[in-house]
Parts: C-alpha cells; structure tokens; sequence
C-alpha cells in the first residue's frame, strides 16, 4: 500500500515543499467532514431550528481547531502519536476503552463514506436499488488507492494532497456558485434546549469535530520532530495556519447550508430523506450540482479511505496491541460498513439511510467527552511536551 505510505513522505516534506508538509495532512483529514452526512446534519438543522444554530456550530469549528492543532503539537513535539502516549500513560482497560471508541468513530465514518456516495449514484443515474449502489460504492471508493499505490511514493504523496485540494476547492467553489445568494442574519440566538434542540446539536457537534482524526493527524506529523527550536517554532505557526483556513471553508459551506436550509423550508420541515433531498434540490439550483455531488464524494471518499486504514493501524497497535497488515485494515472496516449500510437499506428503505447519516454524527458526539481528556492532559503536560505544554 504505497498510497498509504505516501501520506509519511508528505508529512515528512523537504526544504522546498513546505506547503505539502504542513497543508498536506490537513487536507488529508478535513476530507472526513464533507461527506454527505455531514450536508444532510447541517440541513436537517437549519429546517428546524433555522439561524438559532449557527452560534453553536461556530463554536464547534473552533473547538475542532483547536483539537486538531493540539493533535499537530504532540506529535511534533513528542515524536509518538497520540494513540502510542495513551498506551504509556494509561491503564490496558482505559486504552481498550479509547480503542474502541475510536474504532467506532473510524466505522461511523465508513458508513457515511459508502452511504453518501450509494446516494450519489441514485441521484445522477435516477437509480433507486440502493442495495446495489452500496455494492459498487463499496467497490468504487477502492479502486483509487490502488491505482496510486503503482506509483512512486512521493508522487503519489504529492498526488493524494491536489486529490484532498481539488475536492475542498469544488466543494466550497461549487455552494458558493450553485447558491450565490448567501443569506447573511445577524439576529442570531442561542436556541432553548429541548429533547429535539439537543438531538441536532449532538449531531452538528459530532458533524464538526471527528474522535479518531486526532490519532491519525498526530500519526501524520509525528515524523516532523526537529531538534531546532526555530523550525519547531515556525512549523506549528504553519500548521495552525493550515487549520485555520481550511476548517474556515468547512464552516463556511455549513453555514451556507444551514442559513439555506432555513430560507427555503420556512413552511416545511425536514422529516425524512425525500424532504431532504428535495431541500437540497432547492439549495443547489445549477443543474450540475448532482454530478459535482458525486465528483465531491468521490474524491473525498479516495482520501478517506486512506486516512481510515491509518486510523485503524494507529488504534489496533497501540490500543489493543494487534499488528495486521494495511490489507486488513482497509478491508475489514468497510467490510463491516458495507454490512451495516446494507442492513440499514434492507430493513428501512431510503428512510433507514437517512437515519443511519444522521445517527453516526450523533455517536461521534457521544465518544467525544472521554476521548478529548488525554488530548488535553498530554498537550498540558510539562513532562511530555516541556517548554512547549499548553497550560
């Protein structure tokens, strides 16, 4: 698995590709948050509770920053991701608790990935066997890590970052073209809490800040551990730019969503996948936008597919102690996946679909809590980061 091993050669970067080392892994990552769920999460708020929201969902994108940029700092600093300090820190019970919460995050991922672009198919090509569109989904989103592994291992490093670029671009380019008209309402409020409130807020949480990117990220940096304070220094200033700026666009395009889902359904509310995607049909007015859909999920899902299989060797290692090759790990989560999504499709229809993209950002938000703790425990540590620590 070349393609996999491209992702420490671009990390790693050199002199004169700086902008690979530090934007590389962070387009890498932000792929897991513009999965059709994530969309689906963001609409089916703003239908409901309109501009109340969108406060709420700032302050998610900012405490994802910061997760992730503390992430960035202890695997530069340390040298070990952070999956390997938790299993130095912590007791075995806790580390298999933690192993398993971020095996559920990695799943629930994959689930979305295959689900979102089996949509995709049926909206393009007017299909309705959703059974069948998760097969060749399950298929498809494989095809183009193996295509990069035949290549060099720096280019296709190199390759896998325009990959994440290109689809960040369209995905932000194309709301913004598609939707023109971005409604701008300054008189927003904190919603008052209620069962349903609670319930959407649990899924935008969930939709914006991802548990098992926080190993694969520090696993990404962790080879850039520089004895120079200066460059040290100078690349944490680089990383947090990087996050910065591209987890701007993503709250950007779910603002869009949301402030567009709240214009167009203020007679109607979003209850199942058809309302949904009628919504959607509203919002995105260009007649293009279902192909660029699937171009967006596509791509997206190629680059999560490769961040997965990291994950899943990161947490299997260090958490429970079991070394598989990558072949496992790229095969067995999505073969679960595609079993679950299957199940939900069998069982429900389009509406269990529905449901299962809506429920699994809601589960990332349930593993949230305890999974948050050893980021700041080992990011405020003197004796783990030094002169470096975040008190």
């Amino acid at each position: 698995m070349n393609a996999v091993r491209s992702i420490e050669f671009l990390a790693a970067g050199d002199g004169q590709h700086n902008l690979f080392r530090t934007l590389g892994p962070t387009l890498l990552i932000s792929m897991a948050y513009i999965d059709l769920g994530k969309w689906l999460v963001a609409v089916d708020s703003g239908s409901r509770f309109g501009y109340d929201l969108v406060l709420l969902v700032l302050l998610f994108n900012f405490s994802a920053i910061l997760c992730q940029y503390l992430s960035t700092c202890i695997g530069m600093v340390t040298g070990k991701n952070l999956a390997e300090i938790c299993r130095q820190e912590y007791s075995q019970v806790i580390c298999v608790v933690l192993g398993l919460q971020g095996w559920v995050s990695l799943l629930t991922s994959e689930v979305t990935m295959i689900a979102g672009v089996a949509v995709g198919f049926n909206l393009v090509f007017e299909h309705d066997d959703l059974i069948a569109a998760i097969c060749i989904a399950s298929v498809v989103v494989n095809l183009l890590p193996y295509t990069l592994s035949r290549l060099d291992t720096r280019v296709a490093g190199m390759l896998n970052a325009c990959v994440a670029g290109f689809t960040l671009l369209c995905f932000v380019l194309g709301l913004l073209i598609s939707h023109p008209q971005t409604p701008v309402n300054m008189n927003v409020m904190f919603p008052k809490l209620s069962g349903e409130s609670a319930y959407s807020l649990m899924a935008l949480l969930g939709a914006n800040i991802i548990v098992h990117n926080f190993y694969t990220h520090s696993s990404f940096v962790q080879v850039q551990r520089r004895s120079s304070v200066l460059t040290l220094g100078s690349l944490f200033h680089d990383h947090l730019f990087s996050i910065l700026f591209i987890f701007t666009g993503i709250f950007l395009v779910n603002y869009i969503l949301l402030s567009s889902a709240a214009d167009e359904s203020s007679a109607t509310m979003v209850m199942n996948f058809q309302d949904a995607m009628e919504l959607m049909h509203q919002i995105f007015t260009n007649p293009a936008a279902p192909i660029v859909l699937l171009v967006i999920l596509l791509f997206s899902s190629h680059v999560i597919s490769l961040t997965c299989i990291v994950s899943s060797d990161v947490i299997s290692e260090n958490f429970f102690g079991i070394k598989l090759p990558l072949s496992a790990h790229h095969l067995l989560p999505k073969g679960f996946a595609m079993i679950l999504t299957i199940y939900c499709a069998k069982v429900a229809g389009p509406g269990g679909i529905y449901q299962a993209l809506i429920m699994c950002p809601v589960i990332q938000a349930m593993l949230l809590p305890s999974s948050v703790i050893p980021i700041l425990r080992v990011s405020s540590s003197r004796l783990l980061m030094g002169r470096y620590r975040v008190s």
